[in-house]
């Protein structure tokens, strides 16, 4: 007797034949212990992520008034989010609010109501309305705090959205907290679980009563809406807003292609016309359904109207545009353009008319013929729309027709308005202006614009509208300087130096809209004038023109560095100018080292003279003077009010001298001799007492003096001295302390918790925030930001209209700190963002270091809040931003960008572009955008190289290759190194072009304005025949590339290539990657797989041909797109994402025979394309970024990890241990019940029956959601959240094991406000912003 079994041998399983007295013999055996150890156990692990920076795509632009009549506004909507922005007088947009709270993806969406704009200008040229006053909000300046106004009236216009997941959304405005303004909705589900994609379409009748959303097949929704004069009226009344009256659901024949209401006849005010057309089999049908106003929706749509059967030339309209005369509308096909009319006496009559200039231009894509897309009707005085109807047609490729019907003729007017040089999806829009059209414009790639738009003229472009999707790639560079070196560092492990953070460039755009796009985030800097003076600029003031030098605008008094001179500037900051100093009273002969104007008196310091000057009159005096002292050097100055504060050198010592102001004389008050060096003054109010501060130096530590300026004998005359030196309070997130610089600005912020607010900016690039209790001077709190290794200045907000505000200068960049707080850690800003200067017309502008800045006096209202920056010998006329958001930067490449990596060895970026599909390489700088490519040829003649300049290097520049991977090559055998770029092809006749390429900086001579260049050519040409390539990786020794569903490893021998290892695949590789000696292969279909391609005895390369070992495969068969390692070396993991927007984390067991293991999964928005680490971060919040809170590190200490999605949106991911993962997925669940923080879930909990305790299982609960913590933090919600008493007990054991700074008592009870701010703190360190 035997039996059939598999056995394991030689790793294979094979089949033998095993008799029963072997059976029998094997069991008679004694058992050995085998000594096998336990296996290793997965770790529980949680995913955080978040949106750091939104889609930009705008899928439709809708004028409407959101707020009141007097505002004239616009809705930008995307896929999840609707921004609104405010057409000022100047035609530029203005941000006003956005929402992006939705959690599902807005499908639709239309405008319910009727516009009220005015046509009367008022003296200063605003537009007012004309309409009753009862229609008004509250203006911007009222602050709306509490329960809102029983009398707050609605606004003309509501936004209706029909969300993804079957939510019917009524959006409108009201005033918020401090000038802001926050969205109102209501919320209808629709019912029915079984209709597919309600809201596939949705069209709303010309009186804004009914509205009609069809479904991508065969029903669809009618509903009766309350008139907006019952919606005010309930509203204004604080009862229940419901604007759905009664709902009918039709059943249609076929598939719905087009809904649209049509304009009622001149005059029939009750008149309902609902036109649909169906598509059926081979055939389309027209269906109209007309009733009154009055009658019941049921008995309209009782039955489905037949319809006619229309043309196969019109049978699938790409639009069909209503008009406001005959109860007419356009139809636009591919081909055809015509009007239909006489829909309700019979069959439709079609005319065919001809549109003006329909060339294709180069914004077009494709080869068939360019497609009408988007159209809008402009704004004109009502009754020109009795007789007429206006319509703006848009294409794909940016062209633009005008048309003109009447009610006797069919097109009157068609005209070709030229073309716009963007792309226009569905996102076109005609917005309200006293003086001309303005036209917004947006697509699916490129950025959008605005447009004005003159009678008879073609469009002007006006503005722009950020759009960097589709993104197929991007790269975060490596710059920053990691220090490995543990020593001084309390985790261990080394950190980041940050000396400047990495960059993170993305492939932006199709066609010439294509571009590389810096990620950029912070306050926008909106550059106007834009000039180079012709020395270095130390200071800058802006001060009245008293004398009359030149008339109107404001002059700027500049500090060079051996004298000054003064600007004259135009109202409108169009012009600048150079005044003759014989005309101005002031010195030009020394620096100038401060000035005050107030009360039309100026003030100007400089080294050698102090200037007064007036309307009245103008005195100067010499220092040396007035102290009696002729030795004495002037080293820094500060003035307020009629007290002048000075350094002075004398005698090999500092002095601080007092001076006052009488008049226009100067009289000696006091000095304080000084024991070290005094590196700045400023003259400041603290509680009742003017003061001046002091920096000094003694030795190598910095000190604050505060000297008092008047002399009683009540009041102390001695120098109040605060040490700066290094202490525990003053170090860093690392733990490491280091020596403060001296002060080189001071600036008082005001009282804060009774407590006087000092900061100051040091020479080490320090900013100290210093609190200073009057009554306890030593008991003075100091908070530490580094913002870089170079000098910091800083400056008061106030001077810009921002009191609450600090600004940074330093050689790197602008900062603007914000939002300043008091916790237990102390007083400290709460928000800090880099200011980003960007010119229109320069959309590569880069951002230059700003080293002083200056406010304006008497600024135009349509130019906003503008400063005066210096950068070196430029001066920058610009409008400051106050809202955070992204501010991009272009680098356009004149084809569409397809693969990106940077060469930190070339300091270059490395793209491949797609111009009229031809492919090629380019070599752009980081820093300026400039395109340093040379392309050459290599040719082998005799025993050297000869070098030929060529548009394309060889294996590029053909129509028929592909890009599909690029990665970098560092060659390391024996003795040969080599630094190579590897590029694969992909041919349409599935073969596949391996390319290695060369480059380097050429050897020229440096010479000044002359660009460098980088020389490149093809080293190796290699065709893979085996089938398409599909992804490559490399290692020191060879290359890796999926041929087909082979893995082929390349290795050079003897000068040639050939395969050494292969390994067949159950389907291709998307992406690969070599991982600590093992690749790493994710396949399209068949998850991740790791395989050993050495010999594990030798570990060296076998003969051609061998297989390589696969060591770990999923048990779960996964589509892939990315992957990125994760974890820890002790617990390695990958997380990758798929097409279908979701996100796997797969553990590595340390034993090679078990499959991987899921811990966690989530589900975005949009799928990640590209995964990406790196350092950041801003320098100030660099230092802070450690592994804290639970948080655990993946990659180097400091790093972040980013996804890039192709909406063009970029994701933070961040891993959790257990108890970091419970306490964030505590509070997420409970946010879910909250209407405030989640407003539109498709289903929320009963609070009787929810338990928010995270649960292990499924495996999604693993996820946290990012934005719903971010909202928490944002309106200060937990609170309110965790109010239950259970949960409040819950919630502190949460908190308890990430309680590292000891926040909570360890024995007896805990202040509920301990709990929270523990809480807000471990929030705001997940949540910080990572650039």
């Amino acid at each position: 007797m035997s039996l059939q079994t598999y056995v394991l041998e030689n790793d294979e399983w094979v089949a033998r034949t095993v008799s029963a007295d072997e059976l029998m013999r094997d069991n008679a055996a004694p058992l050995r212990k085998t000594g096998r150890q336990s296996l290793s156990k997965p770790p529980t692990c949680g995913l955080l992520t978040r949106t750091v920076i939104e889609s930009p795509v705008i899928r439709w632009v809708l004028p409407v008034q959101l707020r009141s009549a007097r505002y004239n506004d616009v809705a930008l909507i995307g896929d999840h989010s609707v921004q609104i922005c405010e057409l000022s007088r100047d035609r530029q947009l203005q941000d006003v609010v956005r929402k992006t709270d939705f959690k599902s993806r807005i499908r639709n969406a239309v405008v319910m109501g009727t516009p009220q704009y005015s046509r009367k200008v008022s003296e200063d040229g605003i537009h007012v309305k004309t309409e009753d006053d009862d229609t008004e909000m509250a203006d911007m300046d009222t602050t709306a705090s509490g329960p809102r106004d029983v009398n707050s009236v609605l606004p003309p216009q509501l936004l209706v959205l029909m969300l993804e997941h079957g939510d019917l959304v009524f959006l409108f405005l009201e005033p918020g907290t401090a000038g802001t303004w926050a969205f109102v909705s209501s919320t209808h589900k629709v019912s029915g679980n079984r209709l597919v994609h309600p809201g596939f379409h949705m069209a709303i009748d010309p009186s804004s009563k009914f509205l009609a959303v069809g479904c991508s097949e065969s029903i669809f929704i009618m509903y009766r809406l309350e008139s907006m004069e019952e919606l005010r009226a309930a509203y204004s009344e604080n009862r229940t807003f419901r604007p759905i009256i009664e709902v009918v659901a039709r059943p249609v024949s076929g598939v719905i292609h087009k809904i649209e209401f049509l304009h009622p006849t001149h005059g029939n005010e009750v008149q309902v016309i609902l036109m649909i057309i169906v598509v059926q089999p081979e055939v389309s049908r027209l269906a109209v359904y007309e009733w009154e106003n009055t009658t019941r929706l049921g008995e309209t749509f009782l039955e489905e109207k037949n319809g006619y059967r229309l043309d196969d030339d019109y049978r699938l309209p790409l639009l069909v545009v209503p008009l406001k005369v005959r109860n007419a509308f356009l139809v636009i096909t591919e081909r055809i353009t015509a009007t239909c009319s006489d829909i309700l006496s019979g069959p439709p009559v079609f005319v065919q008319f001809e549109l003006a200039n329909r060339d294709d231009t180069e914004l077009h894509h494709g080869s068939r013929e360019p497609l009408w897309t988007a159209w809008t009707r402009p704004i004109r005085h009502p009754p020109y729309h009795d007789r007429k109807d206006v319509i703006y047609l848009a294409r794909e490729d940016g062209l633009i027709n005008f048309l003109e019907c009447g009610d006797e003729f069919e097109i009157e007017t068609s005209v070709s308005m030229g073309s716009v040089d963007c792309n226009i999806d569905t996102a076109f829009a005609s917005l309200f202006h006293l003086f001309g059209d303005v036209l917004v414009t947006g697509g699916d790639s490129g950025p959008g614009a605005v447009w004005n738009v003159e009678a008879r003229q073609s469009p002007q472009r006006i503005g722009s509208i950020p759009n960097w999707s589709p993104t197929v790639d991007f790269i975060i560079t490596n710059d920053g300087v990691y220090d490995e070196s543990s020593e001084g560092s309390s985790s261990g492990v080394g950190k980041i130096v940050p000396y400047q953070p990495d960059k993170i460039f993305a492939c932006s755009g199709r066609g010439i809209t294509g571009a590389i796009t810096q990620f950029r985030y912070g306050l926008q800097a909106k550059v106007g004038l834009d000039f180079a003076y012709s020395a270095n600029i130390k200071q800058c003031w802006a001060i009245s023109d008293f004398g009359g030098a030149a008339e109107g605008g404001s002059l700027l008094l500049l500090a060079l560095p051996n004298g000054s001179a003064i600007l004259h500037l135009t109202q409108d900051f169009s012009e600048v100018s150079e005044i003759d100093h014989d005309a101005i009273p002031y010195d030009f002969t020394s620096t100038t080292l401060t000035v005050q104007e107030l009360d039309g008196v100026v003030v100007q310091i400089t080294t050698n003279y102090i200037t007064i000057a007036s309307s009245t009159g103008c005195s100067q005096n010499a220092p040396g003077d007035v102290l009696q002292d002729h030795s004495a050097v002037v080293a820094d100055a500060a003035v307020r009010g009629s007290t002048i504060g000075l350094s002075v050198y004398s005698g090999s010592k500092f002095r601080i001298v007092l001076l006052s102001i009488v008049g226009l004389e100067i009289s000696f008050q006091r000095a304080f001799d000084v024991d070290g060096e005094v590196t700045c003054l400023a003259i400041e109010r603290l509680g009742d007492n003017l003061v001046v501060l002091a920096g000094i130096r003694q030795a190598e530590d910095p000190i604050l003096a505060v000297y008092p300026t008047t002399f009683e004998q009540q009041v102390s005359t001695m120098p109040l001295l605060l040490p700066l030196k290094t202490g525990s309070n003053l170090a860093d997130s690392w733990g490491n302390v280091t020596p403060l610089g001296a002060l080189t600005s001071i600036v008082h912020f005001g009282e804060r918790s009774n407590k006087d607010v000092i900061i100051a900016g040091t020479r080490d690039g320090e900013i100290l925030t210093i609190q200073l209790n009057e009554s306890q001077p030593s008991g003075y709190d100091i908070h530490l930001d580094k913002f870089g290794p170079s000098p910091c200045r800083v400056y008061s907000g106030k001077g810009i209209g921002i009191p609450s505000s600090i600004l940074v200068c330093g050689d790197v960049e602008l900062g603007f700190m914000t939002s300043y707080v008091t916790d237990r850690q102390g007083g400290y800003f709460d928000e800090i963002y880099r200011v980003w200067p960007t010119d229109g017309d320069r959309t590569n502008m880069s951002s230059p270091p700003i080293n002083c800045i200056a406010s304006l006096h008497e600024q135009p209202p349509e130019h906003g809040e503008s400063i005066v920056m210096i950068s070196g010998q430029r001066i920058m006329i610009a409008e400051l931003l106050r809202q955070p958001k992204p501010v991009p930067r272009y680098f356009p490449v004149g084809g569409t960008p397809v693969k990106i990596l940077y060469s930190k060895r070339l300091g270059a970026l490395v793209t491949v572009v797609s111009k009229n599909g031809l492919p090629s390489l380019h070599f752009l700088d980081p820093e300026t955008g400039k395109d340093l490519s040379h392309p050459l040829e290599r040719k082998r003649l005799n025993e050297a190289y000869n070098y030929h300049e060529v548009d394309y290097i060889a294996g590029l520049g053909n129509a028929d290759t592909r890009a599909m991977s690029l990665t970098t090559w560092t060659y390391r055998t024996g003795g040969v190194r080599g630094d190579w770029i590897v590029l694969a092809m992909r041919r349409k006749d599935k073969e596949g072009v391996l390319l290695i390429i060369t480059a380097e900086p050429e050897t020229t001579p440096i010479q000044p304005n002359v660009a460098r260049r980088i020389r490149f050519w093809t080293k190796f040409d290699r065709k893979i025949r085996d089938g398409p390539i599909w992804s490559v990786t490399t290692d020191e020794h060879g290359v890796f590339l999926c041929a087909g569903e082979t893995i082929q490893y390349h290795i050079i021998e003897q000068g040639k290539f050939k395969v050494a290892r292969q390994h067949e695949l159950p389907s291709p590789a998307c992406w690969m990657q070599v991982v600590n000696g093992r690749l790493h292969v994710l396949t399209t279909s068949h998850s991740l797989i790791i395989l050993d391609y050495k010999d594990v005895e030798s570990d060296e390369l076998s003969d051609e041909g061998d297989q390589m070992v696969e060591l770990y495969t999923d048990d779960t068969c996964r589509n892939g797109l990315h992957f990125i390692e994760m974890g820890t070396y002790s617990s390695p993991m990958t997380m990758l994402s798929d097409p279908m927007c979701g996100i796997h984390g797969l553990w590595i067991p340390s034993e090679e025979d078990r499959p991987l293991r899921l811990i966690f999964q989530a589900e975005l928005q949009a799928s990640i394309r590209r995964f990406a680490r790196g350092y950041t971060r801003a320098s100030w919040d660099a230092v802070k970024n450690r592994p804290r809170y639970g948080s655990i590190s993946s990659g180097l200490p400091g790093s972040d990890t980013i996804g890039l999605t192709i909406d063009g949106s970029l994701q933070q991911f961040t891993l959790l241990n257990e108890d970091a993962w419970r306490l964030l997925r505590f509070i997420q669940n409970l946010a879910k019940l909250s209407p405030t923080i989640c407003p539109h879930i498709s289903s929320r909990p009963s609070t009787n029956e929810f338990n928010p305790e995270p649960e292990l299982y499924p495996k999604w609960n693993m996820h946290v959601d990012g934005n719903i913590l971010q909202r928490c933090l944002h309106r200060r919600a937990l609170e309110e959240l965790i109010s239950d008493p259970q949960h409040l007990q819950r919630f502190q054991e949460l908190l308890r094991p990430l309680d590292e700074d000891k926040f909570l008592a360890e024995e007896g009870p805990v202040a509920d406000t301990q709990v929270y701010e523990l809480a807000y703190t471990i929030l705001k360190y997940y949540l910080a912003a990572v650039f």
